[in-house]
Parts: structure tokens; C-alpha cells; sequence
């Protein structure tokens, strides 16, 4: 029983110093630092690589599930967070409302890229499900049938 007590201390050492360590030693430093410097205040990070050595940040910022996604130089390509109508553009809401206005909206994405912001939907009418796409105008740019 003292052998297990006096390993006590050490294990909680070991314990605390793995759950307040940084990111893995397989991330990027350049990728950590553009990540702090663009997503600060971020929570619960998890990094996990991607096809063609890409890195993808996985966490809680301003209460969005947000993902971000580094190059192979830890240079940010892009985002993509969860949002809720509301927070929509004015432009793209009523661009939705009167080109969608029998759907119902079941999840709603940001994504951000070098080609700017786009609103990416899932909605279902008349029983079957699409992903629709617009610009940051309101425009579709894409729907397709989900199968």
C-alpha cells in the first residue's frame, strides 16, 4: 500500500503535465501560430491531419462548433463553422426565404476560403434532402440531391 502511495505524486505529475500540454508534437508551430493569432479564445482544440498533409483544428470558438484547416506550410486555407439562421446575412436571408421558402432548414454552414464566404445548407422539401450552396449574396451556387 505505501509503494502505491508514494507513486501517487509522480502520477499526478505525469497526469497534470499531459492534460495542460500543448498540441501534438505531429502539428505544425507555423499552423499553432496562425490558429492563435486567428482563432484566440478558442476551446477544446483537437488537431488531427488530413489527405495531402493538411492539418485540421477542431474546437469550440464564440460557442460554434468551428473547424480550421491548415496547408502543408501551416498556412489557414479555411473555416467552416455552425451557425443558426439568424445569423445569416441580411442579404442571404431573405435571398433564402423567398427561394426556399417551403424548406425546412436542418443545419447551416459558414465556410470561409481564399474564394470568400459562402453559406452552405442542408434543407429538405417535399420529403427529400439537399445541400445547397450560396455566395455571400444569397445566390445559389450549387444544390444537390442528398441520397
Amino acid at each position: 500500500m505505501k509503494k502505491y502511495l508514494l507513486l501517487l505524486p509522480v502520477i499526478l505529475v505525469a497526469v497534470s503535465t499531459t492534460a495542460f500540454a500543448g498540441p501534438s508534437k505531429d502539428v505544425n508551430p507555423r499552423a499553432e501560430v496562425e490558429f492563435k493569432k486567428h482563432f484566440a479564445n478558442s476551446e477544446n482544440v483537437k488537431w488531427s491531419k488530413e489527405e495531402g498533409g493538411f492539418l485540421k483544428a477542431t474546437f469550440t470558438w464564440a460557442n460554434h462548433l468551428t473547424l480550421a484547416y491548415f496547408d502543408p506550410n501551416g498556412d489557414l486555407v479555411g473555416s467552416i463553422r455552425g451557425i443558426s439562421y439568424n445569423q445569416l446575412p441580411l442579404i442571404v436571408l431573405r435571398n433564402v426565404e423567398k427561394s426556399y421558402s417551403n424548406a425546412i432548414i436542418l443545419e447551416i454552414n459558414e465556410i470561409n476560403n481564399d474564394e470568400g464566404t459562402q453559406y452552405k445548407l442542408t434543407i429538405e422539401e417535399a420529403n427529400k434532402k439537399y445541400t445547397v450552396r450560396l455566395n455571400s449574396f444569397g445566390e445559389t451556387i450549387k444544390k444537390e440531391k442528398i441520397k
